[in-house]
């Protein structure tokens, strides 16, 4: 018996070594970020709402748009010191009211709004700077720019489901047509971006055994989709009222959902995807998501927003299957200050009728050569061919984040410019996540995290940051007893605990090395070959040009 169960024990380390994530992985950063940043779309506050996390600000639109006199687009010579604020335009601009907006959609810091820097090398924001003042006239007429390289480098040391390094090279390149400066009509966004990943295959990259990808980086354009460059997200914000907006595309369930208020973009902080996004949603989502939302802000600190979000859309395909399924969001975005200092809060619930594998049934009748697969498809390897797999139509899920300020070295002037533009406050936070969702359906059926984060602390390190968090998936108590069941007590799945450490050092502004270490706690695949850990070092370099 000892020898039968080391045989199938090994055949699902293969399956698992493989692909084995990419389907997990997929969703996870979808949607829930994606209405949480539209909830906030419209409500408008100076204080408490306008805090940078998603939409926030969007309630400012018409005020803005009233402090600036209508005018054409400015010609290189009307350009003033102060370059990145309003420009003076004939229709409702978003950047101007909302620029929180762009750099939130970007995930990254955007050219030509404020916190933009030129001039020398050591100084500049952005690698490539100007060039000759040329981008700067295009952001006032509306069009902006950006590219993003991560290079990443892991060494998995010991535990996971095999030892061993990998490397990959992650690019993005984002368009975002502001079509109030632009001088088309009023209060519209256009954006588009294309995703690359090049170097390590998935078999070699999901590695660590965990239920959630160690590297964020791992999920663009798609898990499956390595050494190649694809369209990811073409979708039009429109505002309709201080009150009343829409989004209707492909977005991005990566960068846009379930977004916390600061620390929450891999390309300069936490790595591990636990930290980025809830768990849970990988479940339900993939990377991108043909989507229609709505949003309403009944107040200032308080809007909602929904819609439906198609669980099909890939990077690799236009629309195929779409909304033959669907997942049904609702989510609410508060905003508030404690003593002067920024915080949110932002529940999300979403329902869909797509299959999923039904966990206290999952199989018909097995022959004894299909149980290291069985097995492994419980584990979360793609391979389901030839089982007799038990779906369920019917699931949902329940989350939250909050995110809080502890201290800000900003001055309150700053701090209130910063919060509206996107940019990270300096100063220290603490933010963290929770969910449930339904035992029967998902793999991870609660979970948690907390991750303290600070930023600039010392005015010669403005740009520097640094992090540490733990987060807990708990296993599906179903899945467990499936487990157990199928391999005859032979393997036993316990929850999963992770925790991550980085440190973000900017060489430039634009130049970033960041290093940071994990150890991850019976990770949910590891158990196939003996593991009940992970420790693995990352050492990532992030560009903006």
């Amino acid at each position: 018996m000892r020898m039968a169960n080391a045989f199938w024990l090994r055949f699902i380390f293969l399956l698992l070594a493989g692909t084995r994530r990419a389907n997990a992985t997929l969703g996870r950063a979808c949607l829930a970020g994606l209405l949480a940043g539209l909830a906030s779309l419209p409500a408008g506050s100076t204080t408490a709402f306008g805090q940078g996390g998603n939409f926030d600000g969007f309630g400012l639109l018409n005020d803005a748009e009233q402090a600036a006199a209508p005018a054409a687009a400015p010609s290189r010579s009307l350009r003033s010191s102060d370059d990145w604020g309003p420009v003076p335009t004939d229709h409702l601009s978003l950047a101007n009211a909302a620029p929180v907006l762009l750099p939130f959609f970007n995930n990254g810091p955007v050219f030509g709004l404020p916190g933009t820097v030129t001039g020398g090398f050591w100084d500049r924001t952005q690698l490539t700077g100007d060039w000759g003042g040329r981008r700067t006239d295009l952001a006032r007429r509306g069009l902006f720019f950006d590219v993003y390289t991560t290079s990443a480098y892991q060494d998995l040391t010991s535990g996971g489901l095999e030892p061993g390094d990998w490397f990959v090279q992650n690019t993005q390149m984002s368009v975002n047509l502001d079509t109030g400066r632009a001088g088309l009509w009023d209060g519209g966004l256009i954006h588009f971006t294309t995703q690359a990943r090049y170097g390590g295959t998935p078999e070699q990259t999901f590695n660590s055994g965990a239920s959630v990808p160690v590297y964020t980086g791992l999920l663009e354009p798609d898990p499956l989709a390595s050494s190649t460059m694809l369209p990811s997200e073409y979708f039009l914000v429109q505002g309709l009222s201080e009150q009343t907006s829409f989004m209707v595309g492909k977005i991005s369930d990566i960068f846009i959902p379930d977004q916390t208020l600061f620390g929450d973009s891999y390309k300069f902080y936490f790595a591990n995807f636990a930290f980025n996004k809830n768990p849970i949603t990988t479940n339900f989502y993939n990377p991108t998501a043909w989507a229609v939302l709505g949003v309403w802000a009944p107040s200032k600190r308080l809007a909602f927003a929904g819609g439906v979000l198609d669980p099909n859309s890939r990077s690799q395909n236009l629309a195929t299957n779409a909304f033959d399924r669907v997942n049904l969001y609702l989510t609410a975005v508060a905003s508030y200050d404690i003593a002067g200092l920024p915080g949110q809060f932002s529940p999300a619930f979403n329902w869909s009728n797509q299959y999923q594998l039904d966990l206290t049934n999952p199989y018909g009748a097995i022959a004894p050569a299909q149980i290291p697969q069985a097995v492994g498809y419980l584990l979360g390897s793609p391979n389901s061919a030839g089982l007799p797999i038990n779906n369920s139509s019917s699931s949902c899920f329940l989350i939250a984040n909050a995110s809080q300020y502890l201290y800000v070295a900003d001055d309150s002037k700053e701090m209130a410019t910063k919060l509206k533009s996107g940019v990270p406050l300096r100063g220290v936070g603490v933010f963290g996540r929770a969910g449930w969702a339904p035992k029967q359906t998902n793999t991870i059926t609660g979970d948690g995290s907390v991750a303290l984060f600070a930023r600039g602390l010392a005015e010669s390190r403005a740009y520097d940051s640094a992090g540490v968090g733990w987060y807990m998936n708990g296993i599906s108590p179903d899945l467990q007893n499936q487990v157990r069941t199928y391999t005859g007590g032979a393997l036993n799945v316990k929850n999963e605990q992770g925790m991550e450490v980085f440190y973000d050092y900017a060489i430039t502004p634009a130049v970033r090395l960041i290093p940071s270490y994990q150890h991850i706690w019976n990770p949910l695949s590891g158990v196939a070959v003996g593991n009940d850990h992970t420790d693995l070092w990352m050492m990532r370099g992030t560009v903006v040009f």
